[in-house]
């Protein structure tokens, strides 16, 4: 959640949005529903019970700082609980995710002419509506090829375009929470704290040393550095092919209790907790 957004091409999708429409959003939502937080949803779960009616969740993934600083304010004003997944590599490091790293350097390039993987011939874009095209291309080939390394296509993509290779801006887009931010939100009781990798990998992609790397570094970086349980995570990406019954079962095997997805849809008492669907708000 940003206060403004002016940016001719970075958050096309609305990946942020701006702190009015937020509000309106969470006006809308507690005038006609009920907000639970996600220790609620374990509990209805475990219990068997129906939820109330038209409740509703509200969660962050990878650790932004506006979800503090623009968005806690917001959702205090509603008494509104939220649950954040941290990836613990950006907050060590303030580090860009791939897609932004690739957003900012498209963006920040006039014409943009691109040599990619699964091309080919050179990929041209100058234009905004070309250059959300590319940008729509290169999510759909990166989030469905485990042989692509994200990190670094990013940084080659961000050369080809005469830039050097960032990883970090202080801009609100990429500017992610520090450790004591987070202990901030930790010590907030509308807020839950939960895991989201180190690094952001898609975890059904990854082999079983691999999965467990980033499964360990992140909670142990979580608990050493803000005290967070193991409880609470949530999967990068989140479609059905980013996650998998060998990635639930490592999950589990550390303590987590629920992790939901990023695939749309509503949910009831009787759908896992490994399983849940969400609603992308855009």
């Amino acid at each position: 959640v940003v206060e403004h957004d002016s940016h001719p091409l970075r958050n096309y999708n609305r990946k942020h949005l701006e702190k009015d429409a937020f509000a309106d959003i969470l006006k809308d939502m507690t005038d006609e529903g009920t907000a639970l937080s996600l220790d609620d949803v374990v509990r209805f779960h475990n219990a068997g019970e129906p939820y109330p009616p038209k409740s509703f969740v509200v969660t962050f993934d990878d650790g932004f700082a506006n979800n503090l600083t623009v968005a806690a304010p917001v959702l205090a004003d509603f008494n509104v609980p939220a649950t954040v997944y941290i990836t613990t590599d950006f907050v060590e490091n303030n580090r860009m995710s791939w897609i932004d790293r690739i957003e900012w350097a498209i963006e920040e390039t006039p014409k943009v002419g691109l040599t990619l993987p699964w091309n080919s011939e050179s990929v041209n874009a100058g234009d905004v509506e070309d250059k959300r095209a590319l940008l729509d291309d290169i999510r759909s080939h990166v989030k469905s090829d485990a042989s692509i390394d994200p990190d670094i296509l990013a940084t080659d993509i961000q050369l080809q375009c005469g830039l050097s290779e960032t990883w970090a801006t202080l801009d609100p887009l990429d500017l992610k929470l520090t450790w004591e931010q987070v202990r901030e939100l930790v010590n907030d009781s509308l807020f839950i704290v939960g895991g989201h990798t180190h690094t952001h990998a898609i975890l059904s992609f990854l082999d079983e040393n691999e999965l467990a790397d980033e499964l360990d570094t992140s909670l142990t970086l979580l608990r050493d550095n803000a005290g967070v349980g193991n409880t609470h995570y949530s999967y990068p990406e989140g479609l059905a092919h980013c996650y998998s019954d060998t990635v639930i079962d490592a999950l589990k095997a550390r303590g987590v209790e629920c992790c939901p997805t990023a695939i749309d849809g509503v949910n009831t008492p009787d759908v896992d907790l490994f399983n849940l669907k969400r609603v992308p708000v855009v």
